[in-house]
């Protein structure tokens, strides 16, 4: 299915042909020429290569690279930003050059988005809100949002996708497709990090990112799963004021986390604030398997009462019961200071080969993570140290998939700004005793009798089947005289490559012997002749050069 997709993109990019030049010589102009060049793709640029050959001496290659994406718009820099949190397989100088990426677009005109609202919603806008305000809150790459008010006195922010972004999107997609493959075939320094990977991974995370239906569907799931926290505020969805390209919520009044001095100005307990949302990070990811994926700054505000909001929930993190083990077990590893158990863990998480140097890998992990040995829980930055055991893993072919990425960021973020509001914060002491929870739970008697009656049931169902199958195998090989078929789609193709080779070996035989038959039979002067020459090797001479000819087109 992947390939089939990926072949429909790469079909979308040749029809791209305009936008493919401005992408290429966008690169070239930032001094990736040469990359152009490796591709075979020179000939896209709109003048001769030399014109961008000379690289820009004054700015980093990384630099370069996230200007260049800049310039590209809103694709690349949504690409930027996820590369961003793939510290795992870029150099730290791309991660801290994509995190400068921002929505540098210029805002919509009111009437644009008036209309856009009118046409989703299928009625004029005054028949939908009693107060609407054209002048946008913010805006970004993919949409931007206004404030209006409900004719029942909410006030309410309308996020509304930009006209055609989507399709700006997916045509960007199917040339990234294109450069990916290009990149592999070409590029093969590349392959480490996976283009074609990193390429799908993007797609789909774009996709949901495109759907607002998505992410109210994610800020209802997220408000049920933490209705045991009254401290925490999630936005209300108006669904019936929201569609794929319309999102409408309710509208939060509140101070940035990140404004200190308004913080301390409103005298809110800080402390307070960090427990109950480190709390409730860590019911999100190890209980529920669904959290913010997007936590910084600007999405998290102090309400009134102490209460803690918190909003854009188009990047969500999802984590299945298996994963949410896993974790735990990783972070009770690092807790535990038991480093081959973790390394043990990474190669179970990346789906390990067989040949894959675990001493080495197991020897490397504890000498750089051995500093981190003896430090107590509030001086422990795990988020940090699971990025770096991530890093060492990718050098090790052990490929971290990206949602875990999510994990490991969201961990960073929550630690440096729960620090922020409050110095002696400790994460990793206020999670501690739902870890060892979770963990105590993977042995507990109710789990062991649920996975074994699973494993009950397979193994029942096995046993039905297994009888007949073996009876079936039996009379076959007994109605093929005991002999054994094998089937491979490579022996066909040796077949063929095969009787290919013995075709150019009896031709050539063929085409020597007529050859040799031609100039033995000049000596014959008796008989017909053909001008100068006997018939005979004139005959033989024909046949010589057929055969040669047939030989030569097989």
């Amino acid at each position: 299915m992947r390939i089939l997709k990926t072949g429909k993109r790469i079909g979308q990019a040749v029809k791209n042909v305009g936008r493919l030049r401005q992408i290429l010589s966008t690169f070239a102009k930032h001094g990736f020429a040469d990359i152009v060049e490796r591709m075979q793709l020179e000939k896209f640029l709109p003048s001769r290569l030399a014109a961008f050959a000379s690289p820009q001496v004054d700015r980093s290659m990384p630099e370069r690279l996230r200007m260049a994406f800049e310039e590209l718009g809103p694709t690349f820099v949504k690409l930027g930003q996820v590369l961003s949190t793939r510290s795992d397989l870029l150099p730290e100088a791309y991660i801290e050059e994509f995190t400068k990426l921002q929505d540098g677009v210029l805002p919509l005109s009111g009437d644009i988005v008036r209309a856009q609202i009118e046409k989703e919603l299928g009625i004029p806008i005054e028949k939908a809100f009693a107060e609407f305000n054209p002048s946008p809150l913010a805006a970004a790459s993919i949409g931007q949002v206004h404030e209006a008010t409900l004719f029942t006195g909410e006030k309410v922010v309308i996020k509304v996708q930009r006209p055609d972004i989507s399709k700006q999107i997916e045509n960007d997609i199917s040339l990234l497709a294109f450069l990916a493959n290009l990149l592999e075939r070409y590029v093969p320094e590349t392959q480490i990090i996976g283009p074609t990977i990193i390429v799908d991974e993007f797609f789909r995370s774009i996709s949901y990112e495109l759907d607002f239906k998505v992410e109210a569907n994610n800020m209802q799931k997220m408000a049920e799963n933490l209705s045991t926290f009254p401290e925490i505020a999630i936005p209300k969805v108006y669904k019936e004021l929201s569609t794929n390209r319309i999102l409408t919520q309710q509208k939060f009044e509140g101070i940035r986390v990140t404004d200190t001095k308004a913080l301390e100005a409103a005298n809110i307990d800080r402390k307070f604030v960090v427990q109950v949302g480190s709390r409730a990070f860590f019911k999100s990811i190890m209980l529920d398997g669904l959290f913010h994926g997007d936590l910084h700054g600007g999405n998290l505000f102090i309400l009134p009462g102490n209460r803690l909001g918190i909003i854009d929930f188009g990047i969500v993190g999802r984590l299945s019961p298996k994963s949410r083990d896993q974790l735990a077990n990783m972070v009770m590893a690092l807790l535990t200071e038991d480093y081959e158990n973790l390394c043990f863990l990474y190669a179970e998480l990346g789906a390990a080969g067989a040949s894959i140097d675990f001493d080495g890998f197991q020897r490397e992990l504890r000498n750089t993570l051995s500093p981190y040995m003896g430090l107590s829980l509030k001086d422990l930055n795990a988020g940090k140290i699971l990025i770096e055991a991530t890093k060492i893993a990718t050098k090790y072919e052990i490929k971290v998939p990206g949602d875990w990425m999510i994990v490991f960021k969201a961990i960073v973020t929550i630690e440096g700004m729960g620090r922020t509001l409050d110095p002696d914060f400790d994460l990793m002491a206020s999670g501690k005793d739902l870890i060892q929870d979770i963990v105590r739970s993977q042995y507990s008697p109710q789990k062991l009798t649920k996975e074994l009656l699973w494993i009950s049931k397979d193994v029942a169902a096995l046993l039905q089947v297994l009888p007949r199958q073996i009876r079936w195998m039996f009379r076959k090989f007994a109605q093929d005289d005991f002999a054994f078929e094998i089937h491979s789609d490579q022996l066909g193709e040796m077949n063929q490559v095969l009787d290919q080779n013995s075709k150019r070996l009896s031709l050539s035989l063929l085409t020597i012997g007529f050859m040799l038959t031609s100039a033995v039979s000049l000596s014959y002067s008796q008989g017909w002749m053909l001008g100068e020459y006997p018939t005979v090797s004139v005959i033989f001479f024909s046949l010589g050069v057929y055969s040669f000819l047939r030989l030569t087109f097989l």
